[in-house]
């Protein structure tokens, strides 16, 4: 039997995603490809990205991969639940309409920033 001590997965992206530190996933045909909705569901972050010659390093979501960053598309402060972006980008949670969260902010940041957060099994939302 296989087990691993953390939930951090090797991944082949599917594109180029040597700057996409802090964005989440989802899995297309076995690989990491950046959400594309902000109702997806995100398979994981990424913490360490490569070209398509490499292995991105994935935190699973849900995992307890332990604190990561995220990217920011607006500002937050420390606490913050954060829901997902169509970018795979993160932002503080509007509290309406569909949404997904993703994760709780460990620090205050702003848009563009990589800031530490806990990721959660991604929760959907409609209202």
């Amino acid at each position: 039997m296989e087990s691993r001590a953390s939930a951090i997965i090797p991944l082949t992206p599917a594109v180029d995603h040597s700057e996409k530190e802090g964005y989440f996933v989802k899995l297309s045909s076995g690989e990491a490809a950046v959400v594309t909705s902000a109702t997806d569901l995100p398979f994981g972050i990424i913490l360490d990205g490569e070209d398509t010659d490499g292995k991105d390093s994935i935190a699973v979501c849900g995992g307890n991969a332990g604190p990561v960053e995220v990217k920011l598309n607006g500002t937050v402060s420390m606490g913050d639940y954060l829901q997902l972006e169509s970018d795979g980008t993160v932002i503080e949670n509007a509290g309406s309409g569909a949404r997904v969260l993703v994760a709780i902010a460990l620090s205050d940041g702003v848009a563009e920033e990589l800031i530490p957060a806990i990721l959660l099994t991604p929760i959907y939302y409609s209202t």
